[in-house]
């Protein structure tokens, strides 16, 4: 059957070469995080599916898209742009690919982690203005070997992150994650009573945690406080689980020695953020699950599945239930 899916933003010609061969085709939006637009075009495709990955998915743009819409996929596993309540309330389907990028998460987590150790923006920087003698005064940098890595949420990217620190570099590992027992986890992860310890106890805090209204905001300040003053946060699950303002302020005190970001709480990340002028910050633009072979599976998976509900089947991946 013929059907159309409209791309959020359009990231492998995978999906685009299956729909295809299922019979459909791919429509990639000229707006980008701009709902307005994302409406606009919608009202006029009436496409049976929406693609995205991070982009947002709102009821309006359900609505705009019309009873055509049968389907919505998610390029990864995060599932907080989309109103998942919204599509249930008007049969959406809502698919995606749990797993498909926890392994290049992982991998960038601990990239953000050896940044941070090395001083690497504070040092590409000093270079690139010319001055090689950094190597001579550099101080406060640290081998990974030997340092504690706590994590906050043990789950599958959470776990392969234990597993290169502590295989790779010789790193301990802590966790706080009360969904789990110590004997899931074995010895790769030691599990602390509370949070609290995790940012008390790490030289790197790594958050893992999904974006919910309990999670939100939920780490700042205190927390930073707790916090050995060598020690760096790492991000890479999504922004809005840190206060941002408060990230600012200890990193520019020295109550925070460090961070590696590559989620903020607004995104795009604004040009005026104080965080691209902060020597202690590695950025990245949310590339964490960015690989060749995380997007290939990501939107391989999801649109297979779109392909099948289009076609009146099920399936593999749902995220809602009707």
């Amino acid at each position: 059957m013929a059907f159309t899916v409209f791309y959020t933003v359009q990231i492998n010609d995978a999906a685009t070469e299956i729909f295809e061969a299922a019979g459909g085709k791919a429509v990639t939006t000229n707006h980008f995080f701009d709902e307005a637009g994302y409406i606009e075009e919608l009202k006029e495709l009436k496409p049976e599916a929406i693609m995205c990955r991070t982009e947002p998915v709102t009821a309006a743009m359900m609505d705009a898209a019309g009873p055509n819409l049968k389907v919505i996929g998610k390029q990864g596993a995060g599932l907080d742009n989309i109103d998942i309540a919204a599509a249930t309330a008007r049969k959406i389907r809502v698919v995606f690919a749990p797993g498909q990028n926890a392994q290049s998460v992982a991998e960038q987590t601990a990239f953000l982690m050896l940044a941070c150790a090395r001083r690497f923006h504070f040092v590409d920087r000093q270079f690139r203005e010319g001055n090689y003698k950094i190597r001579f005064s550099l101080e406060n940098t640290y081998e990974l070997s030997g340092k504690t890595l706590g994590l906050v949420g043990c789950g599958r990217i959470g776990r392969m992150l234990a597993t290169i620190a502590k295989n790779g570099f010789g790193m301990n590992v802590i966790g706080y994650d009360p969904f789990l027992k110590q004997e899931q986890l074995g010895d790769l992860i030691t599990l602390v009573p509370t949070e609290d310890d995790v940012f008390r106890q790490a030289d790197f805090v790594s958050l893992h945690t999904p974006l919910t209204p309990e999670t939100e905001h939920s780490v700042g300040m205190r927390q930073f406080k707790l916090m050995k003053p060598t020690a760096s946060l790492l991000n890479a699950s999504r922004g809005e689980v840190v206060n941002e303002e408060e990230l600012i302020q200890a990193l520019k005190d020295g109550t925070l020695f460090g961070a590696g970001l590559d989620v903020t709480e607004k995104e795009p990340l604004p040009l005026d953020s104080p965080l691209y002028s902060l020597d202690n910050v590695v950025l990245t633009p949310h590339t964490a699950a960015s690989t060749e072979q995380s997007v290939l599976r990501c939107c391989t998976t999801v649109a297979e599945d779109i392909c099948s509900v289009v076609a009146g089947g099920d399936a593999k991946f749902p995220a809602n239930k009707f």
